[in-house]
């Protein structure tokens, strides 16, 4: 068995929300419907405005228009993490939700996962693991879509430990686990 106690910090719990959110690999497709969605109305409203003017200088109006689109398209990261830290606060600071960052502890066994806080405490089977991602900073075993038992990767102290973990991650998650399905 093994046991990892640690608190998360606001840093790991933002990207948890912003890997889950925006970046994970499995929301490719999510963030190319969201960037053709803007680039199809910003392109709706410049076309009306440069076309409704019928201006001689509509080349340096589609040079303008071009300019601010790709400042827009640059900014979109920035923005998007702007938009999850501004939600990761507004749920931090609930009263309810004061526990996410308060001492946990992830007990990791043959028989199965217990997750443990001030709060809560919850058991899973190995199958109830329905895919594992890996961050530089974080593991995150999901229990769904959007749920995930976050174990940072700065509690595995020993070698002893990570090979202990990585064997539990190897018997008992499924490779299906780790890479999205189509």
């Amino acid at each position: 068995m093994l046991s990892l106690k640690y608190h998360l910090t606001e840093e790991e719990y933002f990207d948890y929300n912003y890997y889950t959110a925006w970046a994970a690999p499995e929301k490719r497709n999510y963030r190319l419907w969201y960037y053709l969605r803007v680039f199809i109305l910003y392109a709706g409203v410049a076309g009306l405005y440069i076309f409704s003017r019928r201006s001689e200088q509509i080349f340096i109006d589609l040079i303008i228009f071009s300019v601010i689109a790709l400042v827009y398209f640059l900014m979109v990261p920035w923005l998007i993490k702007r938009s999850i830290l501004r939600r990761v606060r507004s749920i931090l600071s609930k009263p309810e939700n004061q526990h996410v960052l308060d001492e946990a502890e992830v007990m990791l066994s043959d028989s199965g996962i217990v997750d443990k806080d001030t709060a809560t405490e919850s058991k899973y089977s190995w199958e109830a693991i329905v895919k594992k991602a890996e961050t530089p900073a974080c593991y995150y075993l999901y229990t769904s879509s959007y749920h995930a038992i976050v174990i940072p990767r700065r509690v595995i102290a020993t070698p002893t430990e990570k090979q202990e973990l990585e064997r539990l991650f190897n018997q008992y998650l499924p490779l299906s686990s780790e890479f999205p399905t189509k």
